[in-house]
């Protein structure tokens, strides 16, 4: 060793040796890394096995739970997260006078179960249904809907009846607005001649006597009685003479 050159070696705590400086952090780090890989891929494995394993869940429903129709539905529609066992899945649909129906999936593994050719009445409607998951677990929920009344339509005026004018109806119907209508005539003031005209036709329609005969036959009547009168008189005189 020179004199005067700085001491070099492991007891002086450096060395000019890279590889000796750099692995106990290489090695840190590979270890580090080991650490987290295991539990980041347990963590992914676990992520993608969730759907698989988790139960099925109802998503979409027709009609809606609570919902309130004008119009009844000729289909009831359930569809699932994930295909479902069609030996352990079904539903009921119950009315107002009891079960109408069952729903069921229209194969192993399918999403959707379903109930048609319905024909509803106003009421309220509740569908229980039960589904198998692919776990095996079985899954239970209801939800319900209600028809309401049909709105009644609008009233019409009957149209009255009438009966058909006849022809003689027609004719009747004519003339009165022309009688009615037409203007009503002044009687002249009677006079004496008028008077026996009207006094010679009797209420029976036959002709009375007329004015002349009647003072014609005033005067004899009043000559007979005088002529009796005096009569009367002289034979009395006679008598007492």
């Amino acid at each position: 060793m020179r004199a005067g050159a700085p001491p070099t070696g492991p007891a002086h705590g450096r060395t000019d040796d890279p590889r000796v400086d750099s692995r106990p952090v290489s090695h840190l780090l590979r270890r580090l890394t080991a650490l987290t890989a295991l539990p980041a891929a347990m963590l992914l494995v676990l992520l993608l096995a969730a759907p698989v394993f988790a139960d099925a869940s109802l998503v979409e429903a027709s009609p809606d739970d609570t919902a309130v129709l004008e119009t009844p539905p000729a289909v009831v529609t359930l569809r699932f997260n994930q295909g479902v066992d069609a030996a352990k899945s079904s539903f009921r649909l119950i009315g107002p006078d009891g079960e109408v129906g069952t729903g069921k999936p229209a194969r192993d593994g399918g999403k959707v179960m379903t109930l048609g050719d319905l024909a509803l009445g106003p009421g309220d409607y509740t569908v229980k249904w039960t589904v198998g998951s692919q776990d095996g677990h079985l899954v239970r929920g209801t939800l319900a809907f209600t028809v309401l009344e049909p709105t009644p339509a609008p009233a019409t005026s009957a149209p009255s009846e009438l009966p058909t004018p006849t022809a003689p109806d027609v004719a009747e119907a004519s003339a009165a607005p022309a009688t009615a209508l037409a203007t009503p005539s002044i009687a002249p003031a009677p006079t004496a001649a008028t008077e026996a005209s009207s006094a010679d036709v009797a209420t029976d329609g036959t002709p009375a006597a007329s004015a002349s005969g009647i003072d014609v036959l005033i005067p004899i009547v009043v000559g007979l009685l005088l002529v009796g009168g005096i009569g009367m008189v002289v034979l009395r005189r006679g008598r007492r003479a």
